[in-house]
């Protein structure tokens, strides 16, 4: 046990103590602060052109009706659409172009056109959209001699609250907070598997390669050399993780502090995205947003998420560290690691079928087996999977991987030392009975 204890420590403060593994470590959080940061100063302190669009409204029904902001300023034109058009390519020529034509129908408003110099985003046609679609209506209501309260009261948005019937009581629920939580748990244990696992991987496959293990073999036995690599790098990976999140938590908090739009910069970024009715949606999205984490259990899916990274990274680094020491070209490395990599990867394509039945037979048995259990269960963790699944999943992860840990060792003990032969799943299987 000893020794096994000398290899974590050697593989640990190897890596920790490496420049780029600091340097990714200390400053991935805050690069990802700054891609928060740098939208919201961009938009305060380096703003953006307003677009300025000329109108040409020959229905009379439009026109001077279009409200400007910052963004978006609108011209109106008295000359014809034809001869704007063709000074569009000059160069103090209009860029945008917006044609109503004469036989405007209110009840089918067709053939109204933005003509651009270039392709405009999507935030202005929609901009353009929702205006026209209010002046729209309020001209249906003046034909039709309706009364503009009765037409509002009519327009109803229905948002229904989700509660979870406990024998406790009545618990606050969110899908959109459970499915993104399904998707990111998912998503980073399959990340952080083929990472750290792959740090396995290329270890074995240098100290192979440079003759190293051959002289560390010789007062070690090649199982206990596995078992520190693997043990060491996990460690090296719960560190880097752990410091992510305290890193990301102080880097976001002090983001927000600092920067964070009023709220009269949010409303304006709202009514330039989207049209009437989706700003009224999207009100308060933020408070919607704090609201819906709220409603997951966040320390409990961290530490599940950590158990099914370390069964995961154990059962599969484990098995990556077996091929690495078999085999010596990258060909064959390649021929092997697929069929290993399979289930984890077909898992993963199945998280869009598993946030929408989280609880079905196939699922279940996705959520159990050793190899598609960490990213299955973490993606149905959201979901309040049964506390009897959940045992059962652990108990036979953590049996997955001692069976593939002890069966790695069998093969890592032959081939950490063969050179010069291509093995083959037959010479494979010879290894584990030997």
């Amino acid at each position: 046990m000893s020794k096994i204890l000398l290899i974590i420590q050697r593989e640990y403060f190897t890596r920790v103590r490496n420049k780029t593994f600091i340097l990714l470590t200390l400053f991935a959080p805050v690069l990802y602060g700054l891609l928060i940061a740098l939208p919201i100063l961009a938009s305060r302190f380096i703003g953006q052109d307003a677009r300025v669009i000329d109108v040409v409204d020959e229905s009379n029904k439009i026109a001077y009706h279009l409200p400007d902001n910052g963004d978006v300023v609108f011209q109106y034109s008295k000359e014809s659409f034809e001869s704007l058009k063709s000074k569009m390519h000059d160069k103090e020529g209009p860029q945008l172009i917006l044609h109503i034509p004469k036989d405007l129908n209110i009840f089918k408003p067709d053939g109204i056109n933005l003509l651009a110099r270039k392709n405009v985003s999507v935030g202005v046609s929609s901009h353009i959209e929702g205006l026209l679609s209010d002046r729209i209506r309020q001209l249906k209501i003046e034909t039709l001699k309706l009364d503009a309260n009765l037409v509002d009261s009519l327009e109803t948005s229905v948002a229904i609250n989700i509660r979870e019937n406990t024998l406790s009581g009545e618990k606050e629920r969110s899908s959109a907070a459970a499915s993104g939580a399904s998707a990111a748990g998912g998503i980073l244990i399959y990340m952080f598997i083929f990472l750290y696992g792959g740090l396995v991987l290329r270890g074995v496959q240098e100290e192979k390669q440079n003759r190293i293990v051959e002289i560390i073999v010789s007062s070690i036995k090649p199982f206990q050399l596995m078992m520190g690599k693997i043990l060491g790098i996990a460690l090296v990976g719960l560190t880097q993780f752990v410091v992510w999140i305290l890193l990301t938590l102080v880097v976001v908090t002090a983001i927000g502090a600092a920067f964070a739009p009023s709220p009269e910069e949010i409303m304006a970024t709202q009514k330039f995205a989207m049209n009437g009715a989706a700003q009224m949606q999207n009100a308060g999205g933020f408070d919607k947003i704090t609201s819906a984490l709220g409603t997951l259990n966040l320390p409990f899916i961290l530490g599940m998420f950590m158990f099914y990274f370390l069964g995961g990274y154990l059962l599969y680094s484990s098995m990556f560290a077996a091929v690495a020491a078999a085999v010596d070209s990258q060909s064959d490395l390649y021929q092997f690691m697929f069929p290993i990599s399979l289930p984890i990867v077909f898992s993963i394509s199945m998280i869009g079928y598993i946030m929408e039945n989280p609880d079905s037979n196939f699922t279940f048995w996705l959520s159990i087996i050793p190899f598609t259990s960490p990213v299955v269960m973490m993606a149905r963790l959201p979901f309040d999977v049964p506390t009897s699944h959940l045992l059962l999943s652990g108990i036979l992860l953590i049996l997955g991987f001692i069976a593939t840990t002890w069966m790695a060792g069998k093969i890592y003990r032959t081939g950490i030392l063969m050179y010069g032969k291509k093995i083959t799943y037959k010479e494979l299987v010879k290894w584990l009975f030997y």
